[in-house]
């Protein structure tokens, strides 16, 4: 069985792409893999405390042949009754544990979703608008700093370099041609996919993909290029500013080009952070 991993950002089009490639494969569409993320994740932490991790493994060895074994395990329970070919999973937080999943899982298709950080941001800031909490969230305040650093943070283990293996697929490309995004895809994972009413593709029920308020109007039908550059009427001319100097790592290496319409003397208080650092 080919497995299939899906990270990258919130946001990012994990979703979108698990849709469509779950369609194209034949594969079951499945609810985002938090248990399978949360075993990587501990294998992660658990190499990182080594001193601690040492008294109940004494070797990297069997460190590695228990959580493989646990990782299996909960991917064979996943394909017991369907047994398919293929099984495409995604988790944002994949994009966290790429190391462990090429230990865990060496024969994985590993894929980064990447989009443009400004639009990430304004679907955040979109999340807040539909929120309706009795603490107002950091989404709902559109805490710009707060939701920049989560964006940078989720690609940090991009930033040095990609690692070898790794497949990215930008989101501005998969919504706006979904068919053309998928056959590069197919070519460079040697994936054999069946594009055919790929567009028509069966969503999740809303309720199993995402809380209500992080469902946005776009989920749930074909393939749409509208949220594209949703950031020029999401957020102020500060706001894209923060996400630019925050993101720049992530702007510069994955070529999104900055705006240079907002004035450095119009930051207010947020330009004097940024002098001060």
């Amino acid at each position: 069985m080919q497995l299939i991993l899906i990270g990258g950002g919130q946001r990012s089009g994990t979703t979108l792409l698990q849709t469509l490639l779950a369609h194209a494969l034949g594969s079951p569409n499945l609810p985002e893999a938090h248990i399978l993320s949360d075993i990587l994740a501990a294998y992660k932490r658990a190499k990182q405390f080594g001193n601690k991790t040492s008294f109940f493994y004494p070797t990297h060895d069997s460190l590695q042949t228990f959580f493989r074994s646990f990782a299996e395990r909960h991917v064979a329970d996943i394909t017991a009754r369907s047994k398919p070919g293929t099984l495409v999973l995604k988790d944002p937080n994949f994009v966290l544990t790429l190391d462990e999943t090429a230990v865990l899982f060496p024969g994985a298709i590993r894929i980064v979703c990447m989009r443009d950080p400004r639009d990430i941001a304004a679907s955040f800031v979109q999340i807040g608008q539909r929120q309706n909490e009795t603490k107002p969230s950091k989404y709902e305040r559109r805490d710009i700093l707060f939701i920049s650093n989560k964006i940078l943070a989720s690609y940090q283990p991009l930033l040095a370099a990609v690692p070898p293996g790794i497949v990215i697929v930008r989101y501005e490309d998969l919504a706006s041609d979904p068919k053309a995004c998928l056959q590069a895809l197919g070519r460079d994972t040697g994936l054999k996919l069946s594009l055919d009413g790929i567009e028509d593709a069966a969503w999740l029920d809303a309720p199993v993909r995402h809380q209500a308020a992080w469902i946005s109007e776009l989920e749930g039908a074909k393939p749409s290029p509208a949220s594209i550059g949703s950031f020029k009427r999401m957020l102020l001319g500060e706001e894209v500013a923060i996400v630019q100097r925050v993101c720049q790592p992530i702007m510069s290496q994955f070529a999104y080009t900055p705006t240079d319409d907002v004035e450095p003397g119009r930051w207010g208080r947020i330009g004097r952070f940024f002098r001060l650092r």
